[in-house]
């Protein structure tokens, strides 16, 4: 089998005799950096070599919001996207973001807002996409295509968190206004994306901080599942799936996602106390988890990543419908502890699937 066939194989629910790895990679790619290509996706070339290099099955592609650089050093970038909310990151003493700007700061604004739809009409070049996808199947990968999340596109790049939040309690026209302007976008590009043929949709939505959700469930069947389930019903439609981020403690929600019809969920990390084995118990048979090792094996002795990355698939082997990743990607750690993990995960996935 390839790894394409392994990882649908998987979806599926089929029990195999490998753990496919899927969509891992480094938060800090420099420190391999004479190992892969920084510019990975630049070609489709370059990303095959870049994915294989970590032993994933999974290859990928998007439609993504313009940038400009405002200012930019070895110790900040400030940019701007084509919304005009601006953003600012720090690298010293540690990494932080922070958003500056946004083009919707009173309600009042956000009945006017709309994206500019050039991201996949003339910018997005689908032959280009077609032709790569191509690539990418007839090398064996499964290809997910990248497109925008309706709550992570405003807290992104229309409305502050802050304002959104509040809205949603007391300003729902307001609120309802941006969610529809950002689910069309959203809908639109992924039919764009499957247009072109790839195996599955992935958008991002962080629902949830590491201790609750950000929102009552009830404001979750409001604003969010019609866009979710709307989007799952057009990955199956095109025979695809639906692949959620969703960083937070989530448990809450699950049976919602499940419902609205999404097909694969991550992280289910240890960061935000979820625990992956009562997940696995309670919906492993509904849906797949791409998840479960803490971004804390960077701060772990050789031994204890071991035995965490060991522990964390033993868990999710148990029933398939299962691929382990780290929380947010590889947490930045020394060249030798990176390629460390990467045995460890390569080693521990020869174990396959347990029913």
């Amino acid at each position: 089998m390839t790894n394409r066939e392994k990882i649908i194989a998987v979806l599926n629910g089929e029990i195999i005799d490998e753990i496919p790895i899927y969509r891992e990679g480094p938060m800090d790619v420099t420190v391999l950096s004479d190992l892969v290509p920084e510019d990975y996706e630049a070609s489709p070339e370059k990303l095959m070599e870049y994915t294989s290099f970590f032993g994933n099955g999974a290859a990928w592609l998007g439609i993504d919001m313009e940038r400009e650089t405002i200012s930019r050093d070895e110790k900040h970038h400030t940019y701007r996207y084509e919304t005009g909310a601006v953003w600012h990151e720090s690298y010293d003493p540690v990494f932080c973001r922070e958003a500056l700007a946004y083009p919707v700061n009173v309600p009042e604004e956000a009945h006017g807002f709309r994206f500019s739809d050039e991201g996949f009409t003339t910018r997005f070049n689908q032959k280009e996409a077609v032709e790569a996808i191509r690539k990418y199947k007839e090398a064996g990968f499964f290809v997910e295509g990248c497109t925008m999340g309706a709550f992570h596109a405003i807290y992104y790049y229309v409305a502050s968190f802050e304002n959104i939040l509040t809205w949603m309690a007391v300003e729902e026209e307001a609120a309802m206004a941006l969610f529809r302007e950002t689910a069309r976008y959203s809908l639109e590009s992924s039919r764009v994306m499957l247009d072109c043929g790839v195996d599955a949709i992935f958008v991002c939505s962080d629902l949830g901080s590491g201790q609750n959700l950000l929102f009552s469930r009830d404001m979750f069947r409001k604003y969010v599942a019609p866009w979710l389930r709307e989007l799952a019903a057009l990955c199956h439609e095109r025979g695809a799936w639906l692949h959620l981020h969703s960083h937070g403690h989530i448990e809450d929600l699950m049976d919602d996602f499940i419902e609205c019809g999404v097909d694969m969920i991550n992280p289910i990390g240890p960061s935000d106390h979820n625990d992956l084995s009562m997940f696995k118990e309670k919906w492993g048979d509904k849906i797949t988890f791409n998840a479960g090792i803490g971004t804390q094996i960077a701060g772990m002795t050789d031994e204890e990543m071991k035995a965490h990355v060991t522990s964390v698939i033993e868990t999710g082997r148990k029933g398939g419908r299962f691929f382990p990743r780290t929380e947010s990607g590889i947490p930045p750690m020394s060249r030798e502890k990176t390629l460390r993990y990467l045995e460890i995960l390569k080693e521990a996935c020869r174990m396959g699937y347990a029913r």
